[in-house]
């Protein structure tokens, strides 16, 4: 295709058009704030300031699971740029770069201009990436990784023909989002299963090194650095939740959030998957690599059901543009010409009805997807970044600027939320859930956190100087500790909802534990 040829100028415009709306709907949310943003500045600082990959100095816990993404914080940092700003112009950059693959992507899969056309106006106007596109977090970023994976992928006559590109890519992703990983290992157990289990294993390696490398460097570090190769905060997030009703209550969550947005080219991929078969009969299953976007996007959201994760919209995020790609080849491949009337026997009259239909069919779809994603945005999206964000600013953030400003400087704080106080008092935290605090995992496991901390069973490990309590009103932990006595009210601040997954209104309470009262009611037990 030249760049003079209609396709092209279609794609051209389409692109154009796709990058305003992009921002036009990312703008309005450029003010989003999630307490998880300044997790990462903290560990970015802290890097920056050459006190390490810590939360705490002196404290070498593996709580974050975005290596990659806290050492490009920290290398804007270190050339003394603003941390948000920072987080938020790489945000911005990713999510270009993201659009721009996805064309790429599209270039290269799809035989029709217009549908590559009219899916990359669909895709600009996500939701879901909207919302995280100038929020500082590492989503973008694993957005864009993992679609630069499946350009090299996807590249050449046959998938996988430049294996060490797209492996690379993918193991930088996975040290953005852990499960981008999946990508290469499940690349290696197909070679293992098509090719048996030593010549297997004998080309994976050959064609993966590059990811083995970047991983294995990643795994090496860690291990000797915070003495452990597995992240504390995916033990974190798993506690507390067991049985099966809880993980098929995770299984639906999921499926909600990629249903919100992505409902109507899921159905319409199922759909054609199905009459598909019904003409075809049994798929050819060979060669099994292509089947690897298709495992990759069954295999995380198993994972996360069976370890009991609760899924924000954030984690599913690089799954989604794989999802809507694989439902626009299927129905590109399946308004696709027949061999008999390919374009040595079709008349230019017919061929232009083709055209024709295909572009409506394109454009008709893209305008149904993009609806449901505006919907979502106006309903759930602007209203859930404008109240949680102005609950932080009314909250976390000036309790940290508090607790900077009135605290000792060898104080500690506990806190269910660790990232603005953290970030904004200076000052040393025990998370109380379990993040970063790793002796909080095990006490999550026999008990709910409000339980655990009414409890004060961090007491065993730590005597922190201020506690918060975050609840349904203030207060409410003097009704419920039987250690009401050691506490000391200091204040109180209420939040709208604490996002998606817990969108109800929350208090947090700020109280000094008086240790001495606490030791005294101890000792009368």
């Amino acid at each position: 295709m030249t760049p003079s040829d209609p396709g092209a100028r279609i794609e051209r415009v389409a692109l154009v058009v796709a990058v305003l709306l992009c921002a036009a709907l990312a703008w309005p949310l450029r003010h989003y704030l999630t307490d998880d943003t300044f997790i990462h500045l903290q560990y970015a600082r802290n890097v920056a300031e050459g006190r390490g990959f810590v939360f705490n100095p002196g404290e070498r816990v593996y709580g974050n699971t975005s290596p990659l993404w806290v050492l490009l914080l920290a290398d804007g940092i270190a050339l003394g740029g603003d941390g948000l700003v920072v987080a938020r112009v790489l945000g911005a950059l990713a999510t270009l770069a993201s659009l721009l693959l996805w064309v790429a992507l599209m270039r290269q899969t799809l035989s029709s201009p217009w549908l590559r056309a009219a899916s990359t106006f669909a895709w600009a106007g996500h939701a879901w990436m909207s919302r995280w596109s100038l929020s500082g977090m590492e989503t973008p970023v694993a957005v864009a990784l993992v679609l630069a994976g499946f350009v090299a992928f996807t590249s050449g006559e046959r998938w996988g023909s430049r294996p060490r590109a797209a492996s690379l890519l993918w193991s930088l992703a996975a040290l953005v989002r852990p499960e981008c990983v999946l990508l290469v290992l499940l690349w290696a157990l197909v070679r293992v299963v098509e090719e048996g289990p030593v010549r297997g294993a004998r080309r994976a390696l050959a064609e993966l090194w590059p990811a083995l490398f970047v991983q294995g460097g990643w795994l090496v570090f860690a291990s000797v650095y915070f003495g452990g190769a597995w992240p504390n905060t995916l033990a974190a997030k798993a506690a507390g939740g067991v049985g099966l009703d809880y993980h098929v209550e995770q299984f639906q969550r999921q499926a909600g959030i990629v249903a919100a947005t992505d409902g109507v080219l899921v159905v319409v991929l199922l759909i054609l998957l199905a009459l598909r078969f019904a003409r075809a009969g049994r798929p050819a299953l060979r060669p099994l690599l292509r089947g690897l976007p298709w495992a990759w996007l069954a295999a995380v959201p198993l994972l996360y059901m069976l370890r009991g994760v609760p899924v924000l919209s954030r984690y599913l995020v690089p799954l989604l543009p794989i999802v809507d790609w694989l439902a626009w080849r299927t129905l590109d491949r399946a308004l696709e010409m027949r061999p008999a009337s390919t374009p040595a026997t079709a008349t230019p009259a017919r061929l232009a009805r083709s055209d024709a239909r295909v572009a409506v069919i394109g454009l008709v779809l893209a305008g149904v997807v993009l609806a449901q994603n505006v919907i979502v945005w106006r309903r759930v999206v602007r209203p859930q970044v404008d109240s949680f964000s102005a609950g932080l600013e009314a909250s976390l953030i000036p309790w940290g600027r508090w607790f900077h400003d009135h605290a000792p400087a060898d104080a500690v704080i506990a806190a269910p939320d660790i990232g603005a106080l953290g970030y904004f008092s200076r000052r040393r935290v025990v998370d109380l859930a379990g993040l970063v605090t790793p002796e909080m995992v095990p006490v999550l496991r026999r008990w709910p956190q409000e339980e655990a901390v009414s409890r004060f069973e961090f007491a065993r490990f730590s005597r922190p100087g201020f506690l918060v309590d975050r609840a349904a009103t203030a207060w409410d932990l003097q009704r419920r500790s039987p250690w009401a006595v050691a506490l000391v009210p200091l204040g109180s601040a209420s939040v709208p909802n604490l996002g998606i997954a817990r969108p109800d209104a929350a208090v947090y309470t700020f109280y000094r534990i008086d240790w001495a009262a606490y030791d005294s009611l101890a000792a009368a037990r």
